[in-house]
């Protein structure tokens, strides 16, 4: 029988130093925080900075996120939150609209307004931890917004916040669910980008190769389109918004997918640091050794986790989280036992937080530094995985780039035919899943697990309170700062809606007004869905 990597790479018995030719241990690997940094970026690895360790919050109301977040700090988390909106707000829509009543506060925190994260982040410090706040690409600048917002209200000086509330728009075309055009997404992601490095705010923008990998792409795809997100989006800073690249290098961070085949995903988390340390010093000339090192946080592969026999999926998550640190992650939140039936419920994600502290403290693996460096078997499978995500990178680059290779839909052709490959290959039993089609047991046999569910009446409570604290707001102001919005959203690609974007925030309009106005001074419909009119008179603004 043959051995393959996921993306075809064929697997030897053994591995020897014939193997390895040509192999220069400065220029191919080096020492801990040296270039090309494929063994990390710190010479003492966990012994100096553990990875933050974090689990996914968001379900039902604001005020219940809050109280997640809460649990999960009491249970350990350390180091960071993470939170992931509602379909409904990643679209920029309210949850009192038409179609976002079906599903405010599922599958997510409903964050439309500034009101809603003031209660998500209610007796939790703004500094201290870092705060990722993920979903797609189209409230980016409302989450900026936001953190501005709040942190201005409580006093506390900006320049002590850190985290990710930026999402690329490339993710819409890999899974991701946002309603908005590319164009004016990309507008919108590269003003909170800009607005962040002009005014030294320690807040990252996600360029995430995980919804490309759990829709289906392989490892040396999501190698080769993350490479060209990255160049792409820096690209785009540079050339188009005038900045220099090794203040452009400090924004990024990639969000990968680990999943269950050990040593491969060792292996990309590796060539994924060398690959970025090449580009930025030999494409972007890099004048610092900062620039050359890209955070890696990993998500442990919830399209692994399966709905037949839960508790199988315990042992999924430890092994991907096992191989996440191994791979020298700087974060990492893990799937949970119930990833296949709904949000973590409390005891998936005890068992999530408490199997990255196992590793952590039981294991050994956060003692030494890239603990598998010089094994014959796993840098063959970094050069290889390399290698191959340098030929997908070429494609996307003989296209015409990202932006180019998204919008003729080879992208998302490239997903299906890699998923259509890998369902073939589990239909046929080619690729075996225990419980799937592998030692499957009958249904009743099944164990049942706890779930966190989210019905219908509470969806429409959070429409109905959005609709009746709306009535609450100082109209006036509102409409003054809309207005302003709404001149600005005409002035150009170029010109920053930031700040506007800003003082509409802080008098509590809602993302559905902000975009909507947006939208209109663009020349598009108020509404994405064309259910609704603009309430505001748009007059123009004065000069």
């Amino acid at each position: 029988m043959t051995r393959k990597t996921d993306y075809g790479y064929v697997i030897k018995p053994a591995y020897a130093p014939k193997d390895l030719d040509g192999f220069d241990y400065q220029r191919d690997l080096g020492d801990p925080g040296a270039y090309p940094f494929t063994r990390g970026y710190h010479p003492q690895g966990y012994r100096s900075r553990m990875w933050t360790q974090r689990m996914t919050a968001g379900l039902g109301s604001s005020r219940e996120a809050n109280q997640v977040l809460k649990r999960y700090r009491e249970m350990g988390q350390r180091g960071g939150m993470q939170v992931i909106h509602d379909r409904v707000s990643c679209s920029n829509i309210d949850s009192d609209h038409p179609l976002g009543r079906r599903e405010a506060g599922v599958l997510g925190w409903p964050g439309s307004s500034l009101l809603e994260f003031e209660e998500l982040m209610a007796d939790l410090p703004l500094t201290g931890q870092s705060i990722t706040i993920l979903g797609s690409c189209a409230p980016s600048a409302l989450r900026l917004a936001y953190i501005i917002a709040l942190a201005e209200k409580r006093g506390v000086d900006l320049g002590e916040i850190h985290g990710s509330v930026m999402e690329s728009p490339f993710e819409n075309y890999m899974g991701q669910t946002d309603i908005q055009p590319l164009e004016l997404n990309l507008k919108l992601f590269l003003d909170a980008c800009e607005y962040v490095i002009r005014n030294k705010i320690r807040m990252r923008a996600a360029v995430i190769s995980q919804h490309f990998q759990e829709s289906g792409g392989n490892n040396a795809q999501a190698l080769g389109v993350v490479l060209a997100m990255l160049r792409e989006v820096c690209g785009l800073l540079v050339n188009e918004r005038g900045l220099d690249f090794d203040e452009v290098a400090t924004l990024p961070y990639e969000l990968v997918s680990v999943g269950s085949r050990f040593f491969e995903e060792i292996a990309k988390i590796r060539a994924l640091r060398r690959m970025w340390a090449k580009m930025a010093r030999e494409e972007f000339k890099a004048k610092k050794e900062k620039s050359c090192q890209l955070l890696i946080a990993v998500h442990t592969s919830g399209r692994t986790m399966t709905y037949q026999q839960p508790l199988n999926n315990l042992v999924r998550s430890a092994i991907q989280t096992l191989a996440g640190v191994i791979g020298g992650c700087t974060a990492l939140d893990n799937a949970t036992l119930d990833n296949a039936h709904a949000e973590p419920s409390t005891l998936a994600a005890r068992m999530s937080l408490n199997t990255q502290h196992i590793v952590a403290h039981e294991t050994g693996a956060a003692d030494v530094v890239d603990p598998l460096a010089g094994s014959y078997f796993v840098e063959a499978l970094t050069n290889a995985i390399e290698a191959e995500g340098y030929k997908v990178l070429k494609k996307i680059e003989k296209i015409g780039g990202m932006l180019a290779a998204v919008r003729s839909g080879f992208i998302e052709e490239m997903i299906y035919e890699e998923a259509n490959r890998k369902f073939r290959a589990i239909d046929s039993g080619e690729q075996k899943i225990v419980g799937v089609n592998h030692l499957v047991i009958p249904e009743e046999d099944d164990f049942e697990i706890p779930i966190m569910e989210v019905h219908a009446e509470a969806s429409e409570a959070i429409a109905d309170r959005m609709a009746e604290w709306k009535k609450t707001r100082d109209w006036s102001a509102i409409e003054a700062r809309l207005r302003q919005l709404h001149a600005d959203a005409g002035k150009g690609e170029r010109f920053n809606l930031m700040p506007s974007i800003i003082a509409a925030v802080k008098v509590y309009a809602t993302a559905g007004e902000i975009m909507g106005v947006i939208r209109l001074g663009r020349g598009l419909s108020y509404d994405p869905l064309n259910m609704i009119e603009c309430p505001f008179a748009l007059d123009p603004v004065a000069a």
